[in-house]
């Protein structure tokens, strides 16, 4: 199995080469691109992710929690303290797809689902999420063990539990629950007075699985100390008062776009700036905002950036008029701040979006080279194009091909051509001109096939 270490659950001052196995934390790393259910994964994952927003629980985005702590009076934060607890798990199949239908039903109406009735859906799902496969060396293997679902399927499962368990229980409904609770896929944050009630909550949602395997890891403040969820910290005073502050895991390789790299200056400086602002945006008061500060001025300075001079503004944009979008290619600073410059002095309707280019890390490197298809059915030795190529494959793209006739002894005729699209697809195109040169009457390989070989079979030879 590909698996990929969780570095963040390794502690700062510990030499991972000193770990057993046992201690090591990974997460496994299947890659389902061009995968027969990836189509339908798709259309799977567009008929219920609107049903994410009835899950009470689910963070929109990796700031609501600081909202939904803000909304709280001081006197019932007080003698609470915030919780965060991992979840580690491996969901069964069948119980994600009761989930899922069971919701849909429920919210069916708010579903764009394709003229796909509930029935057929239902059945999706079990085609997709009971047929999971992954493509190594050159090969497609079948996961039979350990198979995740998409990640709304799997929010939908965890909170069946959480309904379940803790949303039935009167008393934690009424109290914790009702206060704060949220969970950002398998990361929770709640209010608790103490990490005995953490660990009720723990316990009553993984009494919900049948096959006991869900795991929790829980989090307490200890000391009056701030507890990190996603990107903030979080700690909450014994007067009520809620002090928040940005976060980055001590872990952290700390790189970001570098100072010296060749990409544009200006996409540069969003990138610094949206880091200064998401550390004001975080931090409740003076203290925090300069602990924040002196994070994102770490990592600047890391990065080859000129250290801050003073405290950054956050500005709001101006109400515009709209402005249609101009994609254009981007190569020189100069260049492009010269088009800005021109179409703002004009007062021209237009907004220029200037997009990379080819790099030659694209050009030259590539992480996964041997999952390459070798041909676009996956099996040369049963593909009807590739044994008629001389040089490549039917996957490849973006070429200019000739095609000879074989049937034509000693001829010199041929045709020439270009395509973006795989070969397959367009010596497909060829192969039925040849066969059925009245539907084809544009094409040249159904023109010569016409003139020259009427009822013959097609015999071409592809360069």
């Amino acid at each position: 199995m590909y698996t990929l270490v969780k570095t963040h659950k390794i502690p700062a001052d510990v030499d991972p080469s000193t770990l057993s196995v046992q201690e090591i934390k990974a997460r496994p790393i299947v890659s389902c691109s061009d995968s027969p259910t990836e189509k339908l994964a798709w259309v799977v994952s567009h008929c219920i992710n609107p049903l994410l927003k009835h899950v009470p629980c689910h963070l929109l985005n990796i700031h609501s929690h600081l909202e939904i702590l803000c909304s709280i009076p001081p006197e019932e934060l007080a003698g609470n303290s915030t919780v965060r607890t991992a979840l580690y798990t491996n969901l069964s199949i069948q119980y994600c797809v009761e989930a899922v239908i069971e919701m849909a039903e429920e919210y069916w109406t708010d579903l764009d689902t394709f003229g796909i009735t509930l029935v057929e859906l239902h059945k999706l799902l079990e085609l997709v999420f009971m047929n999971s496969f992954f493509t190594f060396d050159q090969k497609l293997y079948f996961q039979c063990e350990g198979c995740s679902p998409s990640p709304p399927a799997a929010i939908i499962a965890v909170y069946k539990m959480e309904k379940t368990s803790i949303y039935d229980d009167s008393y934690y409904s009424s109290s914790y629950v009702s206060h704060y609770y949220c969970r950002y896929l398998d990361d929770n944050s709640s209010l608790k007075p103490d990490q005995s009630y953490a660990q009720q909550v723990c316990d009553m949602i993984s009494e919900q699985d049948t096959r006991g395997r869900i795991r929790w890891e829980i989090d307490f403040p200890m000391d009056d100390a701030f507890v990190p969820f996603l990107d903030t910290e979080v700690r909450i005073t014994p007067e009520g008062e809620l002090k928040t502050r940005y976060f980055r895991k001590p872990q952290d390789k700390g790189i970001i776009v570098n100072a010296k790299s060749h990409h544009p200056c200006d996409m540069k400086k969003e990138v610094l700036k949206n880091f200064y602002k998401t550390a004001i945006e975080v931090s409740s008061g003076q203290e925090e905002l300069q602990h924040s500060l002196n994070i994102v001025d770490e990592l600047s300075v890391k990065n080859g950036y000129e250290p801050r001079k003073d405290c950054p503004r956050t500005k709001k944009k101006k109400t515009d008029e709209y402005r249609a979008p101009r994609k254009l290619p981007y190569f020189l600073d100069a260049i492009s701040n010269k088009m800005r410059n021109f179409v703002k002095s004009r007062k021209l309707p237009v907004r220029i979006i200037f997009t990379p280019g080819t790099t030659l890390r694209q050009m030259f490197c590539c992480s996964r080279p041997f999952d390459k298809p070798t041909c676009v059915l996956g099996n040369p030795k049963k593909c009807q194009i590739c044994p008629n190529i001389r040089n490549g494959t039917c996957a490849m793209k973006h070429g200019v091909y000739r095609i000879n006739c074989l049937l034509c002894n000693g001829s010199q005729d041929f045709y020439e051509g270009e395509t973006d699209r795989p070969a397959h697809d367009r010596f497909m195109e060829h192969t039925r001109a040849g066969n059925n040169p009245a539907s084809y009457s544009s094409n040249g390989t159904g023109k010569h096939y016409a003139k020259y070989h009427v009822n013959e079979s097609v015999n071409l030879r592809s360069h």
